[in-house]
């Protein structure tokens, strides 16, 4: 459980993202409403403790969250702690090292708050400061209830949906019409179609899925285990849609199973902006912001996710940055008062304005969306485009289960065995896992 190696890079790219956002505030004079009003000094010294999963250096954490509430909270002492070694939460809570506010992206947030028992109900808490739940986006909202059991562990700071990248530079080399927004996912075989080929000792692709956004973020809103019985979805056929339509239908000429069968991985985002080998890339909508310099490379632009035509215009799901207030915190009214300021309209425009997805339902956040970006030419409200999937059930198993099921994915482009029956042997690896954790746990 320990080993999370499959979603590091996606971690370290949300880090890169924190850095891009360094300026905080927005600065455009809006009036603050009341949920933005100036704190009030407090009667006693406050200290809170951030700490995430992901292990984002301090000016990352700095450049997104913690120059923002220093500003706004100046009487605040703002401690972040990063895992490392030494630094998981249960070696921190035996150092009798307090954690405040655990935040990461919802998966990354759930396992560690609820392995350490550090879950706290912040409904309550979210009443009193005047924290409107209504105005956050609601498929986020439901997944955080759905994941407590219906109780508050945690709160949306930003999220992050599912986008198609495209290299322009290839399209007009070749001469195939770019991408457009509202592609179903059969127009999208036939863009690729037309873009793979070799060339040379240069083989490019049309497509190239991702992986963890491609079974985390699916439009059938399928979950990785079934909310009542515990155990694995794998052997459903919405997942095998899903694999067979993101990675199978692409490879044309065998040229993604001769990569994986060669190299044991299926090219990714270096092979988008680096080498130039990929002609349209599947990646989540901070792409641009996370790793600005190597997109500078490209001559690219985005378009929304292809949909499948019977889920009527349905994307992605969200996934969400989260802060939770864990139960051993110190001071839980102030946590609640920073949490209040991150998700405020202010704050969040400011965020917007980066090209960083706000989690709230304001048009006018919205509208902001990438005005401040280097990349401003860009077709950033194709991030709106589609409406989102809502967000299944999610357990504290999460990335136990997700390794497992995402491993898959290469094994089953090679083609050296059944489909069916490589996920079934996921099914039951997934529950067997999900099993013996519980047994740790004493579940």
């Amino acid at each position: 459980m320990k080993k999370r190696v499959s979603l590091m890079l996606l971690m370290a790219l949300n880090g890169a993202l924190l850095t891009s956002c360094s300026n905080g505030a927005d600065k455009s004079g809006t009036t603050l409403n009341q949920e933005q009003s100036s704190p009030n000094k407090p009667e006693e010294p406050v200290e809170l403790v951030f700490y995430s999963h992901a292990g984002e250096s301090e000016d990352s954490f700095n450049g997104r969250y913690g120059d923002v509430i220093r500003a706004k909270f100046p009487d605040y002492a703002i401690k972040y702690i990063r895992k490392e070694k030494g630094a998981t939460i249960p070696e921190l809570i035996a150092a009798n090292q307090r954690v405040d506010i655990i935040y990461n992206v919802f998966d990354y947030v759930l396992e560690p708050l609820v392995d350490s028992k550090l879950q706290y109900d912040m409904t309550d808490l979210a009443k009193k400061h005047g924290v409107d739940l209504n105005k956050f986006e609601p498929t986020v909202m439901e997944g955080i209830r759905k994941a407590g059991n219906g109780k508050l562990y945690m709160l949306p700071a930003s999220m992050q949906v599912s986008m198609l990248f495209y290299n322009k530079e290839l399209f007009n080399k070749f001469g195939v019409p770019y991408p457009k927004d509202g592609m179903t996912w059969n127009e999208l075989k036939g863009l690729s179609q037309k873009m793979t080929r070799k060339e040379g000792n240069q083989q490019y692709y049309g497509f190239v899925g991702f992986p963890q956004f491609a079974l985390k973020t699916n439009p059938f809103s399928e979950p990785y285990l079934d909310p009542n019985t515990g155990k694995s979805t794998f052997e459903k056929e919405t997942w095998k849609k899903v694999i067979q339509d993101t990675f199978l239908d692409h490879d044309f000429d065998n040229a993604l199973r001769t990569r994986i069968i060669e190299k044991n991985a299926l090219p990714y985002r270096l092979e988008f902006t680096n080498t130039k080998e990929i002609a349209m890339f599947h990646f989540h909508s901070e792409f641009p912001n996370a790793v600005p310099k190597d997109m500078e490379k490209i001559d690219w632009d985005m378009v929304a996710f292809p949909t499948y035509k019977e889920l009527n215009g349905v994307g992605s799901q969200a996934t969400a940055v989260s802060m939770s207030i864990t139960s051993i915190a110190k001071n839980k009214d102030a946590a609640m008062e920073v949490i209040k300021y991150i998700t405020s309209v202010e704050n969040q425009t400011a965020y917007s304005k980066k090209g960083v997805l706000s989690v709230l339902k304001d048009e006018s956040v919205k509208a902001a969306f990438g005005l401040d970006s280097p990349f401003k030419d860009k077709n950033w409200k194709a991030v709106f485009y589609n409406k989102l999937a809502p967000m299944p059930y999610r357990s504290e198993y999460e990335l136990l289960v997700e390794n497992i099921y995402i491993a898959t994915i290469k094994e089953i482009v090679k083609g050296q065995k059944d489909m069916n029956t490589i996920m079934r042997e996921a099914a039951e690896a997934a529950d067997k896992a999900v099993a013996e954790a519980k047994s740790v746990q004493g579940k």
